[in-house]
């Protein structure tokens, strides 16, 4: 999908367990992304996943339940690079921080 006709996405990396989010991560974005990060975390298997959050402008529940779903997922806590003080905040209220690996 071409990223300039989106408000946000998530970038996926074939060739390894990461992901660049970027934009608005709302329930649009997870309602559109979903299918493809699940694939992407059953092909990386037990390889550490990184989410780079540093071109996130926005997070709402649905960006938060993609993360939620990766750290279900992956036998390891995923590591959050660059994460905005916004995504910081959404993930302490809502008691998942502990569930990742916190890399600013």
């Amino acid at each position: 999908m071409n990223d300039q006709l989106t408000h946000g996405g998530v970038r996926i990396d074939p060739s390894r367990a990461h992901w660049a989010m970027w934009g608005e991560v709302d329930g649009a974005v997870q309602k559109r992304v979903q299918a493809d990060l699940a694939e992407h975390l059953r092909r990386t298997g037990e390889e550490p996943l990184t989410v780079d959050l540093a071109e996130v402008t926005f997070i709402d529940s649905g960006g938060l339940r993609l993360l939620y779903t990766a750290a279900e997922t992956k036998p390891t806590p995923p590591r959050l690079v660059d994460a905005p003080g916004k995504v910081l905040d959404l993930l302490r209220i809502s008691g998942v921080d502990t569930m990742f690996v916190l890399d600013n």
